[in-house]
């Protein structure tokens, strides 16, 4: 093999080495994916057979359609925390935990996610408007914000809500953040229970 030949056999060898080991850097930081969970079950005496079938609809407002870990900077710009993801898109994540929720409540014969009541059954629908950590012009998180609108629909009416929860972040850690998220799902989780049964006794 010539020097011509050589030459630019090597310089591809250099050029593929050093994509490859681009691609492997472990140098580069990780995804890290961040799960939230349903209120824990509390069925005691509750008869769910006895309760109404729930149809649950649940959107979100532009910009909190991802998976991204979110803040709102003081300046009302939405920024992402660096490689901090939910485990799914926003609305499919608290669809799943929001029904899991409602169902451990023990107060519902069956809850599924559907845009229509089933039968005689309530249909619950909600956007959320508000989850993500507020920051301050340091960039520091010191509250996480949750938020949702809704309406239900009972025994042939209709009534709408609002609900809403501010948690302070406990240190400057994505792990603060993301229990802070918890902590106020849990509480619009909770309201959202009292809600309900108030309007449809």
């Amino acid at each position: 093999m010539n020097t011509k030949t050589v030459l630019p056999v090597l310089a591809m060898a250099l050029v593929l080495l050093s994509a490859c080991s681009g691609i492997m850097d472990s140098a580069q930081p990780a995804k890290q994916m961040y799960m939230l969970m349903p209120l824990p079950g509390s069925q005691t005496g509750a008869h769910p057979e006895q309760g109404p079938a729930l149809s649950i609809n649940l959107g979100a407002v532009p910009g909190l359609e991802t998976d991204w870990i979110q803040a709102l900077s003081d300046d009302a710009r939405l920024t992402r925390y660096a490689n901090a993801r939910w485990t799914d898109h926003l609305p499919e994540v608290l669809t799943s935990v929001i029904q899991r929720s409602l169902v451990s409540s023990g107060r519902f014969a069956s809850v599924e996610p559907s845009s229509r009541a089933s039968g005689d059954g309530w249909l619950l629908q909600l956007e959320v408007e508000k989850f993500f950590g507020l920051q301050n012009a340091a960039g520091e998180t010191g509250s996480v914000a949750t938020g949702m609108s809704g309406s239900i629909k009972c025994n042939g009416n209709s009534h709408s809500f609002t609900l809403s929860e501010t948690v302070a972040v406990n240190g400057e850690r994505l792990s603060a953040v993301v229990a802070a998220h918890q902590k106020g799902l849990d509480g619009i989780t909770r309201q959202l229970i009292d809600t309900i049964f108030a309007h449809c006794p």
